[in-house]
């Protein structure tokens, strides 16, 4: 590192001295930085996260350094936003879900990579605002779509363009069940279906589901208690939970 300062010979015995403690600071502290390696702002304080300045003036002039703050101030990231007490998935379907949409989206990508990520993550994101809107469990609801779809990939009665996320409507034999405009009316059909089973509430969005009259109100409120009503496979309970705990395991990694 080279300095070239122009100074009075009376200040030189000073400035020598002020010089060779500075560079001592340098060679001794790893966290020292100059001047040239810093942005500053209008006030001559380092803009940088975790950097703390110091500033010392001789005949006018004034000399900066920079140091480094310890790493223990600085914010530690937060690297399992899942809580602590979620250790297991509740089956209760009116409950809030504890996984974020970015998770319910990676473990949709992870079991079919051919989609597009910005579509899951827009899908897992309805999802959770819709299913907030309704207390209703999205990590439930997320996980009986993967069911009731085969991850998106489909494959039976139900297409892509119906935008049916749960087999609404499909009774075998190629029937096809209900379709809907778009994304979010499906994903509220399938919402408000399973409020119809889970509680006796009014809903809080507008009715899209033609077939919520038709559910015996508050008969199931659990997963378990879907099976033999929501479909007749005898484990359709048990793939569902699952599901959700591949999910939690997949959000936990």
């Amino acid at each position: 590192m080279i300095f070239s300062i122009h100074i009075r010979p009376a200040s030189f015995i000073i400035v020598k001295i002020f010089f060779i403690f500075s560079l001592l600071i340098i060679v001794k502290s790893p966290n020292t930085f100059s001047e040239g390696h810093m942005m500053m702002n209008g006030n001559n304080k380092a803009n940088i996260s975790g950097v703390q300045a110091e500033s010392i003036t001789i005949n006018g002039k004034i000399f900066s350094f920079f140091m480094q703050k310890p790493s223990a101030t600085l914010p530690k990231v937060n690297k399992k936003p899942l809580p602590e007490t979620a250790a297991f998935p509740s089956t209760n379907i009116r409950s809030k879900g504890n996984l974020t949409a970015q998770m319910l989206s990676e473990f949709l990508l992870k079991n079919n990579p051919a989609l597009n990520p910005d579509y899951t993550l827009r899908l897992a994101t309805v999802y959770k605002e819709e299913a907030s809107d309704e207390g209703i469990n999205t990590d439930v609801a997320f996980s009986q779509m993967c069911l009731e779809t085969g991850f998106l990939k489909y494959g039976g009665d139900v297409s892509p363009g119906q935008n049916n996320f749960c087999g609404l409507g499909v009774t075998g034999q190629g029937v096809k069940g209900m379709s809907f405009a778009d994304m979010r009316s499906g994903v509220r059909a399938h919402i408000q279906h399973l409020k119809a089973y889970a509680s006796h509430g009014k809903l809080n969005n507008p009715l899209v589901d033609s077939r919520f009259n038709f559910v015996k109100r508050g008969s199931a409120t659990k997963v378990d208690e879907l099976q033999g009503r929501w479909a007749t496979d005898r484990n359709y309970d048990k793939k569902i939970i699952s599901l959700l705990k591949k999910m939690y395991t997949v959000a936990k990694s």
